[in-house]
């Protein structure tokens, strides 16, 4: 009898300590996508001071949108979301006007947790829907990109450590992808990336973006 109970009580804590971590990797994996979606309701306004204040202030943190190049550590990622930086079709406006509107959603998103609980891998699909400065006039513009991210948790809070979005397509509404399929912002002078990008392109090269994860099946 005793040596039954003592199996069942061991057996007991070992699936209570399962629990535990399946629970907290839920909890983890939560609060992650909450701090992607925050940073996409940040985006439809550019509220710059909410955007940075989602990143790890580690010189670990990086940051590519597409082809504007990598930016590498805190001061340098803070200065990229600066709206006079970012949208230079503004003529250097410090805040984005009424009329802006950039709402990219993140939609699909696939979040892996690294051994250990403290950091973690993300890929999302950002749909897109735009009113931003082209050629010297407001357009609607439609786009979608992948979001290949990586968090870390510092004193119990998940922020971004890497952020890279990829464009498959921004076109201009009126026209589409299939006629335009990506119209760039116009490049900003004053904020020279650390380095080159490493990988972007767009519709139609048929580019695949590197997956973070194996098939889930598979395990290839």
């Amino acid at each position: 009898m005793a040596v039954d109970l003592e199996k069942e009580v061991k057996t007991l804590k070992e699936t209570v300590k399962k629990l535990e971590t399946r629970i907290q990797a839920a909890e983890d994996i939560e609060a992650i996508k909450k701090l992607m979606n925050a940073y996409g309701y940040y985006l439809e306004h550019w509220q710059e001071d909410q955007i940075i204040g989602l990143w790890s202030h580690s010189d670990e943190v990086s940051l590519e949108i597409h082809d504007t190049g990598l930016y590498k550590g805190f001061e340098a990622v803070k200065k990229s979301f600066q709206f006079k930086d970012h949208y230079t079709g503004f003529n250097g406006e410090k805040t984005a006007p009424p009329e802006y509107l950039h709402i990219l959603i993140p939609n699909a998103g696939i979040v892996d947790l690294d051994a250990g609980g403290k950091t973690a891998k993300g890929r999302w699909y950002g749909s897109f829907l735009g009113a931003l400065q082209r050629g010297g006039k407001l357009r609607a513009l439609i786009g979608c990109g992948i979001w290949e991210n990586e968090f870390v948790k510092e004193d119990g809070i998940w922020k971004f450590k890497k952020l890279f979005f990829n464009d498959i397509i921004s076109s201009p509404l009126d026209e589409g992808w299939v006629k335009t399929p990506y119209l760039a912002n116009p490049p900003a002078n004053d904020r020279p990336p650390s380095g080159p990008n490493t990988h972007a392109a767009t519709y139609p090269s048929g580019y695949i973006f590197p997956y973070h994860y194996k098939n889930p099946v598979t395990g290839k």
